[in-house]
């Protein structure tokens, strides 16, 4: 279908900025007000098989009728109704274009557990990498190696969930990127060296962020910052890269990486950290122009830094109120200068054109990477299948094209089995867009942000539905 491309202007509110700066973005971690159906089997069965006949005479109800009626919606908790405590999701009733979410009908598909068929294919062909270049490395990096290997060893297990092991082999991907550069040729001594210092802590922060230990929501998000700052490498690695903007990408890489892997304190070091990590991804974009990539890329750094600072201050003093106070301003001057540079880099690309299902697809999948699955699997009570609601969701991992309108969700269950199964673009869409407000959409996302728009932008032309606020907040037109 025939559709008039839209470019964006992108613009921000104070107001939103600083509730942000003060406290960790509702999309990644904090509380937020969620559809709370009791299940999907007590709210859509009613929904749909309710032809009684209109018998109203019988004033005292019988006893089988009683037995017979489902729980009444107020057995779900008072505060949580907020929505009304129907079963379509907020923002769509008065849609007559969304059909009925087709998961509902049951047509899921388990999987098994353990890795998928594609996860088991690249930690097979990451490990032989790693071994095969091992002989063509400093012997100071041998250990590094094997604890790379053993990293993607260890996470190749059940339990493992789906995201999270995604996110430790993207890493790995990228740390050989940066181990072909060191064992060549063509680079500098004091290259190879920084980036040997750069393997061996992404590599000690990802042995963190796969320790059972660490609580599974901080380990998501710990991968999911290691993953996307180590996507940086290509461009430090690439020889046409100036020098400058090189130096400022691996001390973003290195600082980020110190204080996860150190121990991070605090909403406002997680926050910031997933917003410097959305400023590699804009700095790395092609579109971005070099005055723009080096703007941003001075920024992050001065803001890594800072980070850096906080956490080492937040472990030695004990009044963290006086010690902190100025650091976390000087901090949050520098969100404010990012969020503007990534709007303006933002500006500069070119809008994805995408068919709806293909942008809501990205979308969705960076929504599941970056969003804590808690608030997920709050969000999206009322889409999910019965037999998931059952068992449980432990993770949502991506979303894959199954027709015009329709995606395929693939979640992993408490049990850790994997499943899969259909939904339908404009009710997942408009219930994602609610955990991410357009003003956070930027920094939360990268550029990835760029299918949520267009998304948006499809759905309110060719539906009439409106997914949150991300056109209101993006696009001035």
């Amino acid at each position: 279908m025939a559709r008039t491309t839209r470019r964006y202007a992108f613009h921000r509110v104070n107001a939103s900025l600083l509730a942000a700066a003060l406290a960790f973005p509702a999309g990644l971690t904090g509380a937020v007000t969620a559809l709370q159906a009791p299940s999907a089997s007590g709210t859509d069965v009613p929904a749909q098989t309710t032809p009684p006949p209109e018998p109203t005479v019988t004033e005292p109800p019988p006893s089988t009728p009683s037995d017979t009626t489902p729980p009444p919606p107020t057995a779900s908790e008072p505060t949580d109704t907020s929505s009304s405590g129907g079963t379509p999701p907020p923002d769509i009733p008065d849609s007559p274009d969304i059909p009925d979410n087709p998961s509902d009908t049951g047509d899921t598909e388990q999987q098994g557990s353990g890795p998928p068929a594609e996860q088991t294919k690249q930690i097979e062909d990451v490990t032989t990498s790693l071994n095969e270049m091992k002989d063509s490395l400093p012997e100071e990096l041998a250990p590094t190696v094997d604890e790379l290997t053993t990293t993607l060893e260890a996470v190749a297990a059940p339990e493992t969930s789906l995201q999270d092991r995604q996110e430790v082999i993207e890493s790995a991907q990228q740390l050989t990127t940066a181990l072909t550069t060191i064992g060549g040729d063509g680079a500098s001594d004091e290259l190879r060296e920084q980036l040997g210092t750069l393997v061996q802590q992404v590599s000690s922060t990802l042995m963190v962020g796969h320790d059972p230990e660490v609580p599974p929501e901080e380990r998501s998000f710990l991968l999911v910052v290691v993953k996307r700052t180590t996507s940086a490498l290509d461009m430090i690695c690439d020889p046409e890269t100036p020098e400058e903007l090189r130096g400022r990408l691996i001390a973003v890489v290195e600082q980020l990486n110190y204080v996860l892997e150190s121990g991070w304190d605090g909403e406002l070091v997680r926050w910031f950290a997933m917003l410097a990590s959305s400023s590699v991804d804009w700095i790395t974009a092609p579109e971005t122009p070099p005055d723009v990539q080096n703007a941003l890329a001075e920024s992050t750094q001065k803001g890594t830094e800072k980070l850096e600072e906080i956490n080492g201050l937040a472990a030695a003093q004990e009044d963290r109120a006086k010690t902190r106070q100025d650091p976390e301003e000087e901090l949050k001057e520098q969100a404010s200068r990012m969020s503007d540079q990534q709007e303006e880099a933002a500006s500069a690309q070119d809008q994805p054109d995408e068919s709806l299902s293909e942008a809501a697809m990205v979308c969705t999948s960076a929504i599941f990477e970056s969003v804590a699955e808690s608030n997920l699997i709050q969000q999206l009570g009322s889409l999910i299948p019965e037999n998931w609601g059952t068992e449980g969701v432990k993770d949502f991992w991506k979303a894959e094209v199954q027709g015009d309108e329709l995606l395929d969700v693939l979640a992993q269950l408490q049990n850790d089995e994997r499943v899969r199964a259909p939904f339908e673009i404009p009710l997942l869409i408009t219930e994602l867009a609610d955990l991410v407000p357009g003003s956070e959409l930027l920094g939360t996302l990268g550029k990835d942000s760029l299918n949520c728009l267009e998304t948006a932008s499809v759905l309110d032309q060719d539906f009439g539905i409106t997914a949150g606020t991300w056109l209101a907040e993006s696009d001035a037109g």
